[in-house]
């Protein structure tokens, strides 16, 4: 455990911890012990994306950054962990429940935000390698090269490369990724220092079937899409593979003016290229693109009932921006003063093209042999451009009073954000336009009593702008007809936490209890949703929503070789309104909110004794709840990983360490989280006695079933 001194409660791992887990490119699974931390990880080798929420609070109101540089979908806030950076190459990953860093280029942050930040290349020549294997054909290689100091110019980089592939632990399906990282940094004699981060993430992936709890209960670890084609099945797990290019490029320059002012401006580039596939059936003679029904025949499509491949492809999400920020210490008092840019534009569309008699695809990108109208337009359920711009300010003060054992912190952002839409599908709306502006206060005080006692205290505010589905219409593919609506005057979620907490630290023991309370109005939860057999994240106004709970940390420092840690968390989460369905209300304020246990925590012991080391975790989290109305829930679960390890001697400059890794100890078979969420599972009775019908059925992420990796590793 990392003791912290700030305003905030806060977690962090080390390059050292991780590198004693389990190898991952995903760093969510290096989080799972933290408190409030609820990582629903879908494989044992975290290949597949998973989720995480923190306090009841969805991934996509994480913000997540990577050297500075935003790594949320700026169209939907979405987070995919795997494809940013390998995880041999981090110094540390922070968690900061409910409140960003002030600076932070994020918005939608109302859960808080997870910090990863990359190691500084070393100062002498060598590397690190590793090659790891395991159950269900796993394997991992990874090798990092590092130049050294450059001479007398205060220039050092590394380079990286890793390839990880796997088959899938239930059902048909496999997995394979390559990455690149690279880092150089310079130093100048005055404190300036000048960084360029770049990773490039090149990954092929199957889709895990997401089951059902009806699905569950009936196959469990067969739940899963089919291994074989039938010429009409769109559950066919060769037409649910996704390719995805990211590349982030993070240059932050620390500029050193004087011995009080410094200037900090960071420029990042996030860009992305892929496909979510998915499959539908159609009916070749009543084909609607938009409100217009198709005349005259697709060409190359039968008339009657075939398979087409429709999955949702973005052909690129670029997204450059800059914060830049001046600082100013008089001593006591720091002065921060900033401006932030950000601009994207997302493209997203949903294409037909034709399958196969075995199944096979002419592209897995899913834009080449596309179905078109007569006329040579490219038949699509789905088509539009999305640019989306913020600008924010920010100004902030800390102040620290009784020789540095009173800290108060102030800050207050404004930000505003507007969302232009274009959509290419005739008949409708060709542009749209939605634009939001909040002024965020913040607020934190920190009270030292001695060297082993203190207190913090904080209020943050944030706001969330409805995701780029609110500017589009989308149409079901056989009638025209319009699934769902525009919703222009939906309202940004606002959400206002606090926290207060206590914290002691000795030569034995660091721990911290602390206390939060959340108040939001118009709480957006995402939901996957399937649209002409494409997967859309679109959103949920939940109304208001109180969140209220305790999150414990303890660690020990070694006690005979050992040493121990413990989080846990209360958490009481409920929702305010009641939720309107047409001219009815579902009775659901009051209700428990979905994604949120009430009760989880986790113990992990380290053992070291010589070269020997061993790590043993066990985690428990609490049922969760699927839907609005509470009907619906998936168990608690809890499982148990273990990691044994042995320093080989020395070889030359080589230091080897040879490491087995065992997740899932019992081979649980088990729910790990929630994917997608309804309003209700069951038909039930309005506020104003209408009969409302089922609105859906929830789905679930399946947790992975025991595992081992061995893995040999050294430094050069």
């Amino acid at each position: 455990m990392t003791a912290q001194t700030g305003g905030h409660t806060e977690s962090t791992i080390t390059q050292s911890a991780m590198s004693r887990l389990a190898p991952s490119p995903n760093p969510l699974s290096f989080v799972a012990t933290m408190p409030g931390a609820n990582v629903a990880n879908a494989d044992p080798f975290g290949m597949a994306q998973g989720n995480l929420s923190v306090r009841g609070m969805n991934s996509d109101q994480i913000g997540m950054t990577l050297d500075g540089a935003p790594l949320n979908d700026a169209g939907t806030y979405m987070v995919f962990p795997n494809q940013y950076v390998d995880t041999e190459n981090l110094q540390s990953i922070s968690l900061r429940p409910g409140a960003s860093d002030l600076d932070a280029p994020v918005t939608g942050a109302s859960g808080g935000m997870m910090r990863m930040e990359m190691l500084d290349p070393s100062r002498k020549a060598g590397g690190f390698a590793s090659a790891s294997t395991g159950s269900f054909s796993f394997n991992r290689e990874f090798l990092r090269l590092e130049t050294g100091q450059i001479g007398q110019s205060g220039v050092r980089a590394y380079a990286s490369i890793s390839h990880t592939y796997d088959n899938h632990f239930r059902g048909p399906g496999w997995d394979r990724r390559k990455h690149v990282d690279f880092r150089l940094i310079k130093e100048w004699t005055n404190g300036t220092t000048s960084r360029v981060t770049l990773t490039f993430d090149d990954a092929m992936k199957t889709q895990y079937l997401n089951p059902s709890l009806a699905v569950w209960h009936q196959q469990g670890m067969n739940a899963n899409f089919a291994g074989a084609y039938t010429g009409a099945n769109t559950n066919f797990y060769g037409l649910h593979v996704n390719p995805y290019q990211t590349i982030v490029v993070s240059a932050p320059q620390h500029i050193v003016l004087n011995s009080r002012i410094s200037i900090d401006f960071r420029p990042y580039l996030y860009y992305t290229s892929g496909t979510y596939a998915g499959a539908s059936l159609l009916n070749g003679s009543s084909l609607w693109h938009g409100t217009e029904q198709v005349s005259g025949g697709v060409v190359g499509a039968p008339t009657g009932t075939f398979l087409a491949f429709t999955p949702t492809v973005t052909p690129y999400e670029f997204r450059p921006g800059f914060v830049s920020r001046l600082n100013w210490d008089t001593g006591a008092n720091h002065f921060v003063a900033g401006y932030w840019f950000d601009w994207s534009a997302l493209r997203q569309l949903t294409p037909y093209s034709s399958v196969a008699a075995d199944g096979g695809l002419a592209s897995w990108s899913g834009l080449s042999a596309t179905y078109k109208l007569s006329d040579g337009t490219r038949l699509t359920s789905y088509d539009n451009r999305t640019v989306t711009r913020t600008n924010a300010l920010f100004i902030g003060d800390h102040l620290d009073l009784i020789g540095g054992r009173l800290g108060l912190d102030a800050g207050f952002k404004e930000a505003m954000v507007t969302r232009v839409g274009h959509n290419f599908l005739p008949g409708a709306t060709p542009h749209s336009e939605l634009n939001a502006a909040e002024s965020l206060p913040t607020l934190s005080a920190k009270y030292r009593f001695n060297e082993h006692h203190s207190i913090f205290f904080n209020a943050a505010t944030a706001f969330r702008v409805p995701t780029l589905n609110a500017l589009y219409d989308t149409y079901n593919a056989s009638t025209g007809r319009i699934i769902t609506h525009a919703n222009l005057s939906q309202k940004s979620e606002y959400s206002i936490s606090e926290e207060v907490g206590y914290r002691y630290t000795d030569a034995l023991l660091t721990g911290s209890i602390t206390f939060f309370n959340y108040n939001f109005t118009n709480r957006q939860i995402a939901s996957q949703v399937i649209i002409n057999g494409a997967q859309i994240t679109q959103n949920i106004n939940a109304g208001g929503q109180t969140s209220r709970g305790i999150d414990i940390e303890l660690g020990t420092h070694s006690i005979h070789g050992f040493r121990f840690y413990i989080s846990a968390e209360y958490l009481h989460a409920t929702t305010d309104n009641n939720f309107q369905i047409g001219d009815d209300l579902l009775p659901t304020a009051g209700k428990l909110a979905v994604r949120s246990p009430e009760f989880q925590g986790a113990f992990v012991v380290n053992y070291d004794h010589g070269p020997f080391f061993v790590t043993a975790t066990t985690r428990y989290v609490g049922r969760q709840f699927s839907t609005l109305m509470n009907d619906q829930a998936m168990p608690g679960y809890v499982t148990a990983d273990l990691a044994l390890g042995y320093h080989l001697p020395r070889i030359g400059r080589a230091h080897p360490i040879i490491k087995v890794n065992l997740t899932n100890l019992s081979n649980n078979h088990y729910l790990s989280g929630v994917a997608g969420i309804v309003a209700s599972s069951r038909a039930t009775h309005g506020i104003y006695g209408t009969s409302i019908s089922a609105a859906g059925t929830p789905t679930y992420y399946v947790g992975g079933v025991f595992a081992s990796t061995v893995s040999l590793s050294t430094s050069f």
